[in-house]
């Protein structure tokens, strides 16, 4: 009786390192993930419309422009004291925004230290 059990035990032990080899190993696993790949792929054909995948990339596009606007007007200080009217003359002519004030050399100065910086690096 002791033989059979331990018997029946090696055989156990041994059908479980095969389990384990098996579930671990990257070959085993492969035809799997091809067949859920190849059914998600068919069911994207049909369940999925085309266009939506350019849905997100539109979306970044749109924020990192609104981004962008935002940092300029932050760095070169550009954001408007007053609001215009809806009835304002745009065409009018240039106007002088209050509180807006830059120097020019300043910014001449700061372009020059970024191209600098640009040859430089480059």
């Amino acid at each position: 009786m002791s033989k059979n059990l331990q018997g029946f035990k090696e055989s156990v032990v041994e059908t479980l390192s095969l389990v384990k080899m098996c579930f671990t190993c990257f070959w085993f696993w492969l035809p799997v993930l091809f067949a859920v790949y190849f059914f998600v792929q068919l069911w994207m054909m049909f369940f999925i419309h085309p266009l939506t995948i350019f849905v997100l990339p539109a979306i970044l596009s749109i924020y990192s422009m609104l981004q962008e606007e935002e940092r300029v007007k932050l760095q070169y200080g550009l954001d408007r004291t007053q609001r215009l009217a809806a009835l304002h003359p745009l065409g009018s002519g240039p106007q002088e925004l209050k509180g807006y004030r830059r120097d020019v050399e300043e910014v001449i100065e700061e372009y020059v230290r970024s191209e600098a910086r640009k040859d430089f690096e480059g």
